[in-house]
C-alpha cells in the first residue's frame, strides 16, 4: 500500500527548519561566531578549519555517494533476484580504504601540530594583561601601567597583546571567539595566549569553561581601540579618582535620582560594606579586592559580568539583591535585600554612574 502523503510533510518541515537555522548561524556579524576572525590567533584556527571542513565533506559525498549508489543499484527487484556478488575479504579493497582515510588524517594531524606550534608562539613585544577568572565575573590588570578593571578590557590595535591567564577558585576559560581560541585559566598556574587585531571594535568574550552555577552569565568585553585612544584610556584610568572627582561631560554620566556626593559617603560607610569588596582608585578606604575593581564604572558596559545592562535603574536592581539576579555570587551572601536603605542605594547608583572619562567606543563586532 501506497504510504500517505502527510507522513512526508514532518521531514520535509524539520530540514526546513534545521537547514535555515545552520544558514542563519553563518551570519557576520554574530559576536560569537568564529567563521569571521579578526584576530590573528581565531585567524589561525580558521585557516585550519577551511581544509578540514572540505576534507570532511569530501568524504562525507563519497561515502554517502557510495552509499546511495549500492542502495540502488543492488536493491533487490523481484522475489526471484539473485544475491548480488559478496566482496567480503577483497584484499585490494580493504588496503585502499585503509590507507585513504589514514593519508587524511595524517595530512590533517601535520596542519593542526602546525597551527599550535604557530599559536604558541609568544611575541616578546607584547603588551601584557593579567586575567584572574573568578565566580562569576573576570579581572583585568595592566601591570606594567599598574591599572586594573573587570569584565571590559580595552587593548590597542594593531599591537600584540598576551593574555596571562590564571584562576582564583576553579577552572575558567575566556574565550573570544572572533580574536582567539580556547585557553583555560587554571588555579595557581598560568596560561598565555597571544593575538593581534587590527579592527576596532567591541568583542564578546565568554567562559567556555563549566564553572558553576552562574557559569554562562560570565561574560566580558573586549574593546579594541586607535592605539592613541588606548593610550589616553589608560592615563586615565592610572589618575586617581578621588574625593574631589567631578563629572566633566554631562553627556555621558548617567546619575538617576540620587546624589553623587551622599553616595561617596553612602559607599565609604563601613556598615554598607562597599570598601570591604570593591576598590576605587583615589579611595585610601576603598581598597577591597574580593569583588571587581570598580573605578570609573559609568564607563562599563555591563553589570554583574554581562548580567545587566549598565544602567541607573539596573544597577540599583544589583545592589538591591544581588542574589535576585545572579544566584550565588559573592556580594548576594553580604548583602540581603533591603539592607541598605533605598535611598541611599539611589545615591551610590548616583556616585558610581558618575565615574566616566569621555573616550570613544567603537562599534560591536
Amino acid at each position: 500500500m501506497r504510504a500517505p502523503r502527510q507522513s512526508f510533510r514532518l521531514p520535509v518541515i524539520l530540514s526546513i527548519v534545521c537547514g535555515s537555522l545552520l544558514l542563519a548561524a553563518c551570519g557576520e556579524n554574530l559576536p560569537a561566531t568564529t567563521t569571521y576572525p579578526t584576530g590573528t590567533h581565531a585567524q589561525r584556527i580558521y585557516d585550519l578549519m577551511v581544509p578540514i571542513f572540505w576534507a570532511a565533506l569530501g568524504v562525507f559525498v563519497v561515502v554517502e555517494g557510495l552509499l546511495v549508489y549500492s542502495v540502488f543499484r543492488f536493491r533487490q527487484r523481484a522475489e526471484n533476484d539473485p544475491m548480488p556478488a559478496q566482496i567480503h575479504g577483497n584484499t585490494r579493497i580493504e588496503i585502499i580504504w585503509t590507507i585513504a582515510p589514514a593519508l587524511i588524517l595524517l595530512v590533517i594531524a601535520v596542519l593542526t601540530f602546525r597551527t599550535q606550534a604557530e599559536n604558541s608562539v609568544q611575541p616578546a613585544n607584547a603588551m601584557k594583561i593579567q586575567i584572574v577568572g573568578h565566580q562569576w565575573w573576570w579581572e583585568f590588570k595592566y601591570p606594567d601601567a599598574k591599572v586594573v578593571t573587570a569584565n571590559d578590557v580595552y587593548i590597542p590595535t594593531g599591537q600584540d597583546v598576551q593574555f596571562e591567564m590564571t584562576s582564583a577558585d576553579v577552572i575558567h576559560d575566556p574565550w573570544m571567539p572572533k580574536l582567539a581560541g580556547k585557553t583555560d585559566a587554571i588555579p595557581g598556574h598560568t596560561t598565555l595566549v597571544s593575538f593581534r587585531t587590527d579592527t576596532p571594535g567591541i568583542y564578546r568574550g565568554l567562559c567556555a569553561e563549566f564553572c558553576g552555577t552562574e557559569h554562562a552569565v560570565m561574560r566580558f568585553r573586549v574593546v579594541a581601540v586607535a592605539p592613541d585612544v588606548f593610550q589616553r584610556w589608560l592615563q586615565q584610568h592610572q589618575q586617581p579618582v578621588g574625593p574631589a572627582f567631578q563629572p566633566t561631560s554631562t553627556d555621558v554620566v548617567r546619575l538617576g535620582p540620587g546624589d553623587p556626593a551622599r553616595g561617596e559617603k553612602a559607599f565609604l560607610n563601613v556598615k554598607n560594606l562597599c570598601i570591604t569588596c570593591h576598590a576605587i582608585g583615589g579611595y585610601k578606604e576603598a581598597v577591597g579586592v574580593v569583588g571587581p575593581n570598580l573605578t570609573y564604572f559609568g564607563n562599563r558596559e555591563t553589570i554583574g559580568a554581562g548580567a545587566l545592562l549598565n544602567t541607573p535603574e539596573n544597577l540599583k536592581a544589583w545592589i538591591h539583591n544581588p542574589g535576585g539576579v545572579k544566584s550565588g555570587n559573592i556580594m548576594a551572601t553580604v548583602i540581603k535585600e533591603g539592607m541598605i536603605p533605598e535611598q541611599e542605594i539611589d545615591d551610590i547608583v548616583a556616585f558610581l554612574e558618575s565615574q566616566t572619562i569621555p573616550i570613544e567606543k567603537p562599534e560591536e563586532k
